[in-house]
C-alpha cells in the first residue's frame, strides 16, 4: 500500500486577506494557507469583471465553474462562502463553495467546527 505524506503550511490572515472577508460580510478564517503573491489583489476586483477573472483563474490553475446557486462564472481565487453539500445534506462534514455574490447576500452557511471535527 502506498503512503503519502502532505504538508500544509498555514498562517494568521494578512490585512489584505481580512478585507477581503469584510468585503464579504463574513468573519476571516484564523488561519490560511501561502495564497499566490497577487491573489488577495485580484480577489478584491469586482465580480463583474468576469474576464479578468476567468483569465486569472485559468493562468493560475484554479477552477472557472458556475455558481450552484446563482449560475454566476466565478473562479477558484473567489472562493468566498460555502453551503452544506446537497448530495449529503447538512451534518455530513461536507461543504460547497459558492460565489462571492452568495455569499455577500448571506446565502453562505458558516461552517459548524463541531460538525466537522465528529466526521
Amino acid at each position: 500500500m502506498a503512503r503519502y505524506q502532505v504538508t500544509l503550511t498555514v498562517r494568521p490572515p494578512t490585512w489584505i486577506e481580512r478585507l477581503w472577508y469584510w468585503s464579504l460580510d463574513i468573519p476571516a478564517p484564523r488561519a490560511c494557507s501561502a495564497p499566490l503573491r497577487s491573489e488577495p489583489w485580484i480577489r478584491l476586483l469586482p465580480q463583474s469583471w468576469t474576464r479578468l477573472h476567468k483569465r486569472y483563474a485559468n493562468r493560475h490553475g484554479f477552477y472557472w465553474m458556475p455558481c450552484l446557486l446563482c449560475s454566476r462564472p466565478y473562479g477558484g481565487h473567489q472562493h468566498a462562502g460555502s453551503i452544506p453539500d446537497p448530495e449529503y445534506g447538512p451534518g455530513s462534514g461536507r461543504s460547497v463553495g459558492i460565489c462571492p455574490h452568495c455569499t455577500r447576500h448571506g446565502h453562505h452557511v458558516p461552517i459548524d467546527y463541531d460538525d466537522l471535527l465528529n466526521h
